[in-house]
């Protein structure tokens, strides 16, 4: 226990009972939310309980984030850009020759970073499961032999997991360091934060799991029957072979395992204070660092994905999805706090963002797991409201 304790700045507290009535009204389990304000923690709460460990939810609890993990990834390669060690328009093939394979000669790390590179899922029929299909050797060698499902950079369409597999690929080769090794240098120590794609088994204890209400989106559905031969059904072929987000909590060895595993589009585990930390830092300094500049900043958050064709993608992203480089950009799903609002929702209703015009970050984690509808999830909703009314 880090011995924290909860903190609202004054004119912060409608969100104080906002996340109150997330409890009593939106059937909360165990969540954390925080807030920056001008590179200031004006936000700090946590509540709950862990159901499935049966304890109060822990001051220094972690959670895995989903997806929210693909924003951590970005701040990555953001870092890197500015670093000059990855390139947006240079073709994955300069750093990884085998990718050009199959007709992927052209594919630059830009595509892959905005979903538009066609290879959304390993190719069917690997053999592989588990974890084995989330990274490693033998996925990565698949992934750089398969054709795309479509001609790169002309549609997108949501990479759960192969986003992170091929990002990974590619930051190794360019630099010699894992995505997750970068997450610690560059982002979680300079900033003291809680912030891990790896988790250390020493850690494992703080980890809150978490409990799907309903369905699980990465599961296929069998009472949909869409059209043959479109890409939602060549999704749920994909998704009949995919292996599962997360462990069974009742085998310890295996959640060691997915704790254990670097896995940048998904894997990440950490606290509602990082993810906000790390947003403010995007914005402007926090404790005297600042991740990225001003022309880095315009051009990871450049749209990219607004004049290609969105195929539909279900589960945690909606067809509204819009992105920069790797950063989820607002729509209807994920609004935020404007157009200009940035970050990346996660399976179950988890959030990271943050948006320079109200110069606001906001980092939310939750153990009741649940689809995250058209409009949003309602509890991170309910949040922002407060926010953006405390701001006003």
């Amino acid at each position: 226990m880090s011995q924290a304790e909860p903190f609202v700045a004054e004119g912060f507290g409608t969100v104080a009972d906002a996340f109150r009535r997330n409890f009593t009204e939106c059937g909360e389990d165990a969540a954390a939310v925080a807030v920056f304000h001008r590179g200031t923690k004006v936000v700090d709460l946590w509540a709950g309980t862990d159901v499935v460990n049966d304890r109060p939810m822990p001051d220094d609890a972690l959670m895995m984030v989903a997806s929210c993990t693909k924003g951590i990834t970005a701040t990555v390669l953001a870092m890197l850009v500015e670093r000059g060690q990855l390139d947006p328009d240079e073709r994955v093939a300069t750093w990884w020759p085998e990718f050009a394979a199959a007709g992927k000669g052209e594919v630059t790390l830009g595509m892959v970073a905005s979903h538009t590179a066609g290879l959304p899922y390993p190719p069917l029929g690997t053999g592989l499961s588990g974890l084995d299909l989330h990274r490693g050797p033998a996925v990565t060698a698949a992934l750089a032999g398969a054709a795309p499902l479509w001609e790169p950079g002309t549609a997108m369409a949501y990479h759960p997991v192969t986003f992170g597999t091929l990002l990974d690929e590619i930051v190794r080769r360019a630099t010699g360091r894992s995505i997750g090794q970068h997450v610690r240098t560059l982002v979680a120590e300079p900033l003291g934060v809680d912030l891990w794609i790896g988790l250390p088994e020493k850690e494992i204890p703080r980890v809150v799991p978490g409990v799907w209400e309903a369905v699980d989106p990465m599961r296929p559905v069998d009472d949909e029957q869409p059209e043959p031969g479109t890409y939602a059904a060549l999704r749920q072929d994909f998704l009949r072979e995919n292996g599962p987000m997360d462990p069974d909590f009742a085998d310890g060895e295996q959640v060691r395992d997915f704790y254990a595993a670097e896995r940048p589009a998904v894997g990440g585990i950490t606290d509602a204070r990082a993810l906000a930390t790390m947003y403010a830092a995007l914005l402007g300094p926090v404790g005297g660092v600042r991740l990225i500049e001003q022309p880095t900043f315009d051009e990871v958050t450049r749209p990219r994905t607004d004049d290609v064709t969105t195929l539909i993608e279900s589960g945690t992203a909606g067809p509204d999805i819009r992105f920069g480089l790797g950063y989820q950009l607002a729509s209807p799903s994920m609004p935020g706090f404007g157009p200009r609002s940035f970050g990346h929702t996660g399976a179950g209703g988890r959030l990271g963002i943050a948006d320079p015009d109200h110069d606001v970050s906001f980092g939310y984690i939750c153990s009741r797991m649940k689809n995250i509808g058209a409009g949003g999830d309602p509890r991170w909703r309910n949040l922002i409201d407060a926010v953006k009314a405390s701001l006003s």
